[in-house]
């Protein structure tokens, strides 16, 4: 199931979470850390009830198992998750 949205640092796997990823990305700012627009550093994704980080892709697919999607999506659209998904 997913849990709530998340950033993950590509370096070295650190992960911020919040209830959306605005929140995360306020967090990254205040902790002091330099936040790049481009995904050359970070990757959106959501972390997962037992504490697994995944990208947006993967978590579209838990939570279409776990029916947790507030609506159906649009089968043409691209199958990845936001939070306005969830809550």
């Amino acid at each position: 199931m997913v849990k709530e949205a998340a950033i993950q640092r590509k370096s070295d796997g650190k992960i911020w979470t919040g209830k959306r990823h605005s929140n995360v990305i306020l967090k990254i700012i205040q902790e002091g850390e330099e936040l790049s627009v481009s995904h050359e550093f970070f990757i959106q994704g959501f972390v997962t009830d037992d504490g697994r980080f995944v990208d947006r892709r993967e978590a579209f697919i838990i939570a279409k198992d776990c029916n947790q999607l507030l609506n159906p999506k649009d089968p043409w659209a691209e199958p990845t998750l936001m939070s306005e998904d969830l809550y």
